[in-house]
């Protein structure tokens, strides 16, 4: 009876949408389900019986703030459990690090005594409200009324139906950038602040616009390229956000100047808005547009190179391209082992 029901909670486990992974007492991996294999990038075969630090954490336990990696692992070491903890996942099948929000639990036998733990994780772009959640956690040091400025972020989402995620997404990318370039904290927090508004102005937009499949119009096209000064607009108003109006503002300029609305040039433009510029079109290339599938994330990384130096700034381009090596780096070396 007892291997029944076992075999029954497996079968429910695997079912599962969400990830589900199971640490013994030592942190060593001894169940994952079928949902991890294809959210975190990881295969059965090569992880279980392996430290789950050396699977999904680049064997780190800390990150570089000395904060645990893993929420499974700390829960194990400290007992706190968490609900909807964010976390990064480094994983070796992936180029981009995902992120997650996670939910973690103690295991126990009947007498009591700890034998394990487990953890859930949700991919939070499928769900508004994980989105909103995200984000919340992400930014635990910012005005409540941060709340009030996300909720355009929403809107645009909500009427854009290519672009659910896509300020949140650009919001983690321009945050890594801003990391790997050696920025300070609160400069690391204001690049993911830019990144989550870096579209309100989208709102005066007509949805006909935002979703039409084929080419723009000239007067469309006019609408669409209008909305880094409407964006600015609306957060001119909120003070708290004056250093991001700049930033909003210039986030389709061009390194080589020929981009809008001011035509700035190289430096001229804001540090943060030429991230935003390169976190803005990885997203938009890798991901369904109206007009276009997602383009494979190689050909993606050809065209930010191509364009480094023209479209972009060169530096913040060769930055990001170390966070993909970071990450492609571990798949061929595991590729090669």
């Amino acid at each position: 009876m007892d291997g029944e029901t076992a075999s029954l909670d497996h079968l429910i486990l695997d079912a599962l949408p969400c990830p589900v992974l199971v640490v013994d007492t030592g942190g060593i991996l001894i169940y994952l389900n079928s949902a991890s294999e294809r959210e975190l990038g990881v295969k059965k075969e090569e992880v279980i019986s392996r430290p789950l630090t050396e699977s999904l954490y680049q064997g780190k336990k800390f990150d570089h703030r000395g904060r645990y990696s893993s929420a499974l692992i700390e829960t194990l070491e400290t007992g706190r459990e968490f609900s909807l903890r964010l976390e990064e996942i480094k994983t070796v099948l992936y180029i981009v690090p995902k992120v997650f929000l996670v939910d973690t639990s103690i295991l126990r036998n009947r007498d009591g005594g700890v034998v394990g733990a487990c953890a859930i994780y949700h991919n939070f772009l499928r769900d508004r409200r994980l989105l909103k959640e995200t984000v919340m956690n992400r930014l635990t040091t910012v005005s409540e009324q941060f709340e009030t400025i996300y909720a355009f972020a929403e809107a645009i989402g909500a009427r854009d139906q290519y672009t659910m995620g896509h300020s949140e997404k650009v919001a983690e990318y321009a945050r890594l950038i801003a990391e790997a370039l050696g920025l300070d904290e609160k400069e690391v927090d204001l690049a993911y602040i830019c990144g989550i508004v870096h579209d309100v102005g989208k709102i005066g937009v007509p949805e006909n616009i935002l979703n039409k499949p084929g080419a723009l119009t000239t007067d469309e096209f006019k609408q669409i390229t209008s909305h880094p000064e409407k964006g600015a607009t609306i957060l001119s108003h909120i003070s708290w956000l004056e250093d991001v109006v700049p930033v909003v503002l210039a986030h389709h300029e061009r390194y080589d100047g020929r981009g809008y609305p001011r035509g700035l040039r190289g430096e001229e433009i804001p540090l943060l808005s030429r991230i935003l510029a390169v976190a803005d079109a990885f997203d938009a290339m890798t991901s369904d547009r109206s007009y276009r599938k997602a383009l494979p994330v190689p050909v993606a990384i050809d065209e930010l190179k191509r364009h480094a130096g023209g479209q972009f700034d060169p530096q913040v381009v060769e930055a990001f391209m170390r966070i993909l090596g970071e990450y492609k780096g571990e798949e061929e070396e595991r590729g090669n082992g």
